[in-house]
């Protein structure tokens, strides 16, 4: 009975022991992948505010056209007047 009892347990330690290494391996790339993940997640925020940046740059830059839209539409305005004012005075 003793001897079945000492197979049983080696048994038991194999077989724990078999699994422990099962599992540390799939711990590993487990941590593997977390760790591949964490990088893509820098890159793809580094990312993010760069295009956040361009956004915001091309949004000044869009504003900045429509003040100078604005501006001409104006001095076109004042032009037609200058024209109008031109040909009565003509008349």
């Amino acid at each position: 009975a003793l001897l079945v009892l000492v197979a049983v347990l080696a048994f038991n330690c194999w077989s724990g022991s078999s699994r422990q290494a099962l599992l540390q391996e799939e711990l590993a790339e487990l941590q593997g992948q977390a760790q591949r993940g964490e990088a893509a997640r820098g890159r793809l925020e580094k990312r993010n505010a760069e295009l956040l940046g361009k956004v915001e740059a091309q949004r000044q830059q869009l504003e900045h056209k429509e003040a100078e839209c604005g501006q001409l539409g104006g001095q076109l305005r004042a032009r037609e007047g200058q024209a109008r004012r031109c040909e009565e005075s003509k008349v």
